[in-house]
């Protein structure tokens, strides 16, 4: 490798780096040039060891496609966004406390005590593991993996990527596979089925695991509840606080009595888990188009010498409509249902839908982990292939261009 890479003409790897850069197909013939390419397979024996390097992310995109071949088609989509300028635990990480003792606190000093620790965005880490083990019911030991039924069914696989936002902090993209989990086109032939009541079961467990709306009504309903709970003195922000555990549930099963108290405990704990989920729901599901028509600027450029005015390369948009069309590159609004329905045709699925400006999502993951989160069923061979080419080519996606490779060799 280092005789390759001491032994490299350098007038061949410049005219091969003009090429590539004037966007030309380059496919090398001479020995010298397949000397050259070579080399980039010495850098990815290399790069396939540093975190974060173009040959590790390669090897991710092998390992997700491996795994598709082998599982079959994933059945769900997870995205988690913890807040770590919000989550308690979080700030506890960042502060010199040694004892927990969560408590709300004015934004000013959680952003101080969150730039000045970063370390503290170790609790991404803990708020990923638990996820895996509590709710996707996957627990790892020096025997092995140990599963048992979680939030979405018994786990047989489960695939993360995670991704830095704008601001540097994390986020968690998921493919998750159930065990006996049928393919595609196999839910779509039992939907299709008349003499079966598979379309109830399973639209049952779609609606009884991820929502597209609030649980308590609709945006301006939801948008007043929270509006009038903020004057009390009693209010907390949902988002810097820690889950409540709901109450034992009572020991007679058909028990209905208005005057048992623990089934009065558990009505107002459902009370309060639904008011909370929309709380947390209206202040990080809710997508706001930002950004609107940019002015077009000029700017002088040298030419030979000779100075001319020309029109700088722009978009007419910014925020997320910065795309020549002025349209949300999130795709809102979305189209909304009023219930579940089924294409008679085709046999695909709309899961219900009530809020345009909202992804659907867990309403356990949002009451447990007090943030933005995103849950999709891929119920479809178009769904899953647009996920995981999302999944292995996006987030995964090399960070610089080949010619800059050969520009830096």
């Amino acid at each position: 490798m280092t005789d390759r890479l001491l032994n490299i003409d350098l007038s061949v790897l410049t005219d091969i780096n003009k090429r590539l850069n004037l966007g030309e197909r380059v496919k090398p013939e001479t020995d010298k040039e397949k000397a050259c390419y070579t080399l980039m397979n010495d850098l990815d024996v290399v790069g396939g060891h540093v975190s974060g390097s173009m040959a590790k992310k390669k090897y991710m995109r092998n390992e997700i496609w491996s795994l598709t071949a082998f599982q079959g088609a994933p059945t769900w989509y997870i995205t988690l966004s913890p807040a770590d300028n919000k989550h308690p635990i979080c700030l506890y990480f960042a502060d010199t406390k040694t004892t927990f003792s969560p408590e709300l606190r004015l934004e000013d000093d959680r952003l101080r005590l969150i730039s000045e620790n970063p370390v503290a965005g170790a609790c991404f880490h803990l708020m990923i593991s638990a996820f895996i083990e509590h709710v996707l019911g996957v627990k790892e030991t020096e025997d092995g993996f140990k599963r048992k039924n979680g939030l979405f069914g018994k786990t047989s696989a489960y695939y993360g990527t995670v991704e830095q936002q704008g601001r540097l902090t994390l986020h968690l993209h998921m493919l998750l596979w159930i065990k006996n989990s049928f393919t595609p086109q196999e839910i779509r032939d039992k939907i299709m089925d008349p003499n079966s009541d598979f379309q109830r079961k399973i639209v049952e467990y779609l609606e009884g695991v991820h929502i597209g709306e609030f649980m308590t009504g609709s945006h301006e309903a939801v948008q007043q509840m929270v509006n009038k709970a903020m004057v009390s003195d009693e209010y907390k922000d949902p988002t810097q606080t820690l889950p409540e555990s709901p109450p034992k549930p009572c020991s007679k099963q058909s028990c209905c009595m208005s005057s048992c108290l623990r089934c009065k405990s558990i009505k107002q704990w459902q009370s309060k888990y639904k008011f909370t989920v929309d709380d947390i729901l209206l202040c990080s599901n809710i997508h706001t188009c930002r950004g609107g028509p940019r002015e077009l600027k000029l700017k002088t450029a040298k030419n030979k010498g000779k100075s001319r005015n020309h029109k700088e390369k722009y978009t007419p948009y910014t925020g997320c409509k910065s795309n020549k069309f002025g349209k949300c590159k999130a795709r809102f609004p979305r189209k909304v249902f009023e219930q579940t329905m089924v294409n008679p045709n085709t046999g695909a699925l709309d899961i219900k839908k009530g809020e345009q400006w909202m992804n659907t999502t867990a309403p356990l993951l949002t009451y447990l982990f007090r943030c933005n989160t995103d849950v999709t069923s891929l119920l479809s061979g178009t769904a899953i292939k647009a996920v995981v080419a999302y999944i292995s080519d996006y987030i995964t996606k090399p960070s610089l261009k080949t010619y800059v490779i050969f520009d830096t060799i």
